[in-house]
């Protein structure tokens, strides 16, 4: 029988994680190969050749092989129980939020599965193409309960409440960003928001996502948005 491992207990996980192998108060940015250092954990890049091309990330459970491209032939490895094995295309620069999100994703399926020890399968972390059709097993795999809670404590770790909450107040003087409707920003807000996300080292849809979690927007009508965008105004 499964253990069930609460929402509360990955919030404390992760804020603990990150206070342990980082400091506190943390600093701006996580660094996620301390984290993974600090757990004690190998993480190993390799060509991914698995049938899905979606897959970027795998936690072994020291049974279930990965395919791989060796010598420019498909070999199927077996790694070592929580090894962490990453597409070997998320080195590039211009991937480093996604390697990052990806490497925390992976490290929170080891602590999920530690915290519930008859739970160790194999795991797997895949990009959603929203240019795909996905069948309903495909869809259901993506969505199921692990990789959700492994999404959840990967966001945490990365951008803990109080690393979100001291980063909006360095870079807005204020405790929350202004929204109009529910997801439109002034064009200048969003030009901070993404130099926030760029020294976090996420994604802005990613970073996107916790500033709701943690009640870090404030909801303004949209009339003032167009007050404050007519040509006019702006040009004056």
């Amino acid at each position: 029988m499964q253990v069930y491992v609460s929402n509360r207990e990955i919030e404390q996980i992760a804020e603990g994680l990150v206070h342990v192998a980082c400091g506190k108060p943390p600093p701006k940015r996580i660094d996620i190969d301390a984290v993974a250092a600090y757990l004690g954990l190998t993480v190993r890049y390799e060509k991914f050749a698995e049938s899905d091309p979606d897959k970027i990330g795998f936690t072994s459970d020291g049974k279930s092989a990965l395919t791989v491209f060796r010598n420019g032939k498909k070999q199927r490895i077996v790694f070592s129980k929580e090894t962490i094995v990453l597409d070997s295309f998320l080195q590039y620069p211009c991937e480093s939020s996604r390697r990052r999100f990806t490497l925390a994703h992976e490290i929170s399926h080891i602590l999920i599965n530690r915290a519930d020890p008859t739970h160790a399968a194999p795991c797997f972390n895949r990009v959603y193409d929203t240019e795909r059709r996905y069948d309903l097993n495909e869809l259901r795999d993506r969505m199921n309960l692990s990789e959700c809670q492994a999404n959840t404590m990967a966001a945490i770790i990365l951008m803990p409440k109080e690393l979100l909450t001291a980063s909006v107040r360095r870079h807005f003087r204020k405790s929350k960003i202004p929204v109009y409707g529910d997801c439109v920003f002034l064009p200048e807000i969003k030009l901070v928001m993404q130099a926030m996300a760029d020294e976090l080292g996420v994604s802005f849809t990613a970073m996107l996502i916790q500033l709701r979690k943690y009640d870090l927007l404030e909801e303004r009508d949209m009339a003032e948005y167009f007050d404050k965008i007519k040509v006019g105004d702006r040009n004056g």
